[in-house]
């Protein structure tokens, strides 16, 4: 029997009251004992907060709930806030705490721990409930000097009350191997470690979800090299099973030469059974491919059938849009595009407008998205568009132009917008093409292939410089227009950034509040580890080109400090010269939790005052171009908002 009463009730029944700056709260989560696809009711007493209009939220700030939303919006009733929410069947162990509307006012139960849900099955507690407190512990306590020795507490709770979790069991002796006193200790350690994931391996060698928990093993030892070698194993103990198929024709479709992967493919597929005939799609696909670039149809058309997927799941009707650009772009198969495209429509539900995670024990998980159903209705048009075309050649025009007029300005896709463009171009349908690249334009005004077709479109159509030039001003009036409605509900309030700042130049010399002061600030938060950072400079320094000789705008291109020191960041300005922007360093280590950034990049758009008007975490490729442009232009024209 597995031993449960050491877990306290008070982390299961939680009725905490505490006193935050004087003011008591109460938190009570029912039921006690939450199972998996229960109600779960989360109720806040707050008799201080009677008299405050604020909306209240619960954050999670760790779960495995993916595809619930992480802030929940309480309801009110008198001096109580409740929220209810039902335990996804696979859930297990949360943390939380509770804000209001401007995250102000945060509610935990200290200042280093937040509210928990404990999950349990059949009266006990789940399996994993504990590792995952371990890992959340990072999240709860982030300042924690002695973080490792928190964490190991919990991985041993759950290894007392599930003594052959394998992640656990791995997470222990990585933390014992990082607290061995000499080499020897360590190796010991490591070598165990090693024989837990072999062990794991050789329970099921060729099963793909049991793999992936092998090759995680791997990473969490920091062993990545052997991940590579796993797989090769596979690949000579098990050639003909499915894995030992999908790890082969991974390293052959990587082979740049034609004829040697032909050659491969064709000698794979003498391995072919009943039981690993599913590991071959890749290889069907690379042979429709493959002929159709080649003008080799009717081979092409013979693949066909063996590139549709049995086993379909969301990202089936993605892959199927693929072939059916593919088929438009050679001009060939139409019966076959318009076959695929209606298979996607007539599943455009379950299209991916998200991160979709998969486990062996759950299936497909979609991450929740707020605006699911209108991103569903962009791809919907856009598959509509492509009907179109579909019927453009086939030589129904009229039908085939009925479809993209009402669909072209539901459409956010550059690419089918363009092609629409070029089509209409190539058969003579001039004010199809112009309303195309008209809309292309709104949503990409700063691509240079848009832009220059749509002049050459304006010009055949005799417009003279003047006209042209208004034109475009017009259309960057009507997007800047549209962007600051969606900018409106982006706005920040009741926050500033710190007055007391310890940045320098790369040159040394201090910047303190006064050289913001009066200016619309863009600060940049990145690190020179960080890919995406590095991935969205080009598009900001093409922003900070248009705003660099506007005085009233300033571009504060601000290292962290985290993982960085002020060389590492200097080094990297002095080898990245084709950028015109300013590098700064922050050596304030404090300044990421004074501002709440859990991750880079992280962008912030001062006003004049210091307040920060927008907050925007990641990047978005090509897209930052139109959303920092707009931010900026915004924020000048709105010199004088009320952000409090």
């Amino acid at each position: 029997m597995m031993k449960t009463n050491i877990i306290p009730i008070t982390f299961l029944q939680i009725l905490i009251c505490l006193n935050l700056l004087g003011q008591k709260y109460d938190v009570k989560i029912y039921p006690t004992m939450p199972q998996p696809k229960d109600s779960v009711s989360i109720e806040l007493s707050a008799p201080n907060l009677t008299n405050t209009n604020n909306k209240m939220f619960l954050q999670f700030s760790s779960s495995n709930f993916y595809e619930m939303p992480q802030s929940l919006e309480m309801n009110r009733s008198g001096d109580k806030w409740w929220v209810k929410f039902q335990l996804p069947f696979y859930a297990n162990y949360s943390s939380f705490y509770i804000t209001d509307e401007n995250k102000e006012l945060i509610i935990r139960p200290t200042d280093t721990t937040h509210y928990e849900i404990f999950v349990y099955e059949n009266g006990k507690l789940k399996e994993g409930n504990y590792l995952a407190k371990g890992y959340s512990t990072a999240i709860q306590n982030r300042n924690s000097q002695q973080l490792w020795e928190q964490q190991m507490k919990n991985f041993l709770i759950e290894k007392r009350n599930y003594p052959n979790n394998y992640e656990n069991n791995l997470k222990i002796l990585q933390f014992q191997m990082q607290k061995a006193s000499n080499p020897k200790d360590h190796e010991n350690l490591r070598k165990q470690a090693l024989q837990v994931i072999e062990r794991k391996f050789r329970s099921a060698p060729t099963s793909d979800g049991n793999l992936n928990k092998v090759t995680m093993g791997f990473l969490i030892l920091g062993e990545k090299s052997k991940v590579d070698s796993i797989r090769n194993v596979v690949i000579n103990e098990f050639p003909s099973s499915k894995l030992g198929i999908s790890y082969k024709l991974n390293k052959v479709l990587h082979n740049t030469d034609t004829v040697e992967t032909l050659d491969n493919i064709n000698q794979l597929l003498r391995l072919k059974n009943n039981d690993n005939q599913h590991a071959f799609q890749e290889a069907y696909v690379y042979l429709f491919k493959y002929h159709l670039n080649k003008g080799e149809v009717e081979e092409a058309k013979k693949y066909f059938p063996l590139i549709l997927e049995e086993q379909e799941n969301p990202y089936t009707w993605r892959t199927y849009l693929e072939y059916v650009d593919l088929l438009l772009e050679k001009n060939t198969l139409l019966d076959k595009a318009e076959f695929l495209n209606s298979l996607v429509l007539e599943n455009i539900s379950e299209y991916p407008v998200s991160l979709v995670r998969f486990f062996p024990e759950t299936g497909h998980l979609r991450s929740f998205v707020a605006d699911r159903d209108q991103k569903i209705s962009e791809i919907n048009a856009e598959v509509l568009l492509r009907k179109g075309v579909i019927e453009l050649k086939k030589g129904n025009l009229d039908k085939g132009k009925d479809l993209i007029e009402r669909n072209i300005k539901l459409t956010q896709s550059k690419e089918i917008l363009l092609y629409v463009a070029k089509l209409s171009r190539d058969i003579g349908l001039k004010e199809q093409e112009s309303h195309s690249l008209h809309h292309a334009y709104l949503l990409f005004p700063y691509d240079q292939e848009i832009k220059s077709l749509l002049i050459e479109s304006l010009l055949k159509a005799n417009n003279d410089q003047s006209s042209i030039q208004n034109y475009f001003s017009n259309l960057d009036k009507q997007w800047k227009s549209e962007y600051f409605i969606s900018l409106d509900k982006k706005i920040t309030k009741g926050k500033s950034f710190p007055k007391e700042l310890s940045i320098q130049d790369m040159k040394g010399n201090n910047i303190t509040a006064s050289d913001l002061k009066g200016k619309v600030v863009v600060v940049d938060l990145w690190a020179t580890w960080c890919l995406p950072c590095l991935a969205s400079f080009p598009y900001v320094n093409q922003v900070y080109l248009k705003y660099k000789d506007n005085p009233e705008v300033m571009f504060l291109m601000l290292n962290t400090g985290s993982g960085n020191s002020f060389d590492d960041a200097r080094n990297w300005f002095e080898k990245n010269k084709h950028y015109s922007f300013p590098v700064y360093y922050n050596n304030d280590k404090k300044l990421n939790n004074k501002l709440e950034v859990n991750s880079i990049p992280t962008t912030f758009l001062l006003d004049p005052s210091g307040n920060i008007v927008f907050k925007k975490i990641g990047s978005e490729g090509e897209k930052i171009l139109q959303d920092l442009d707009a931010m900026i232009e915004y924020v000048l024209q709105n010199r004088h908002l009320n952000l409090k």
